[in-house]
Protein backbone atom coordinates (compact mmCIF):
# COMPACT_ATOMS: atom_id res chain seq x y z
CA UNK A 1 0.00 0.00 0.00
CA UNK A 2 1.54 3.44 -0.95
CA UNK A 3 1.87 6.20 1.45
CA UNK A 4 -0.28 8.35 -0.86
CA UNK A 5 -3.24 5.85 -0.73
CA UNK A 6 -2.97 5.36 3.27
CA UNK A 7 -3.34 9.21 3.90
CA UNK A 8 -6.16 9.15 1.28
CA UNK A 9 -7.63 6.67 2.59
CA UNK A 10 -7.63 8.21 6.76
CA UNK A 11 -8.51 11.10 5.57
CA UNK A 12 -11.91 9.46 4.04
CA UNK A 13 -11.97 7.76 7.24
CA UNK A 14 -11.89 10.69 9.28
CA UNK A 15 -14.73 12.46 6.95
CA UNK A 16 -17.06 9.71 7.36
CA UNK A 17 -16.95 9.36 10.87
CA UNK A 18 -17.47 13.76 11.10
CA UNK A 19 -20.27 12.55 8.81
CA UNK A 20 -21.65 10.18 11.70
CA UNK A 21 -20.77 12.30 14.22
CA UNK A 22 -22.98 15.34 12.41
CA UNK A 23 -25.58 12.56 11.86
CA UNK A 24 -26.35 12.34 15.73
CA UNK A 25 -23.68 9.39 16.67
CA UNK A 26 -22.02 11.36 19.73
CA UNK A 27 -19.19 8.13 19.74
CA UNK A 28 -17.97 6.36 16.82
CA UNK A 29 -15.35 3.55 17.45
CA UNK A 30 -13.48 1.65 14.68
CA UNK A 31 -11.52 -1.62 14.83
CA UNK A 32 -8.80 -2.95 12.13
CA UNK A 33 -11.96 -4.25 10.77
CA UNK A 34 -13.99 -1.26 9.79
CA UNK A 35 -13.24 0.01 5.84
CA UNK A 36 -14.23 3.17 4.44
CA UNK A 37 -16.86 1.39 2.16
CA UNK A 38 -18.34 0.07 5.23
CA UNK A 39 -18.64 3.75 6.67
CA UNK A 40 -19.52 4.94 3.54
CA UNK A 41 -22.89 2.81 3.25
CA UNK A 42 -23.82 3.15 7.14
CA UNK A 43 -23.66 7.34 6.22
CA UNK A 44 -25.91 6.45 2.99
CA UNK A 45 -27.90 4.17 4.85
CA UNK A 46 -28.56 6.62 8.27
CA UNK A 47 -29.06 9.64 5.57
CA UNK A 48 -31.38 7.78 3.85
CA UNK A 49 -33.42 7.01 7.23
CA UNK A 50 -33.56 10.35 8.03
CA UNK A 51 -35.27 11.47 4.14
CA UNK A 52 -37.29 8.81 4.65
CA UNK A 53 -38.89 10.32 7.98
CA UNK A 54 -38.92 13.36 7.32
CA UNK A 55 -40.99 12.54 4.02
CA UNK A 56 -43.05 10.46 6.33
CA UNK A 57 -44.13 13.79 8.86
Amino acid sequence: MSRTYAETSVHEQSYLVGELESLGFSSVRLNELNDNSELRSLVERVKENFLEEYRES
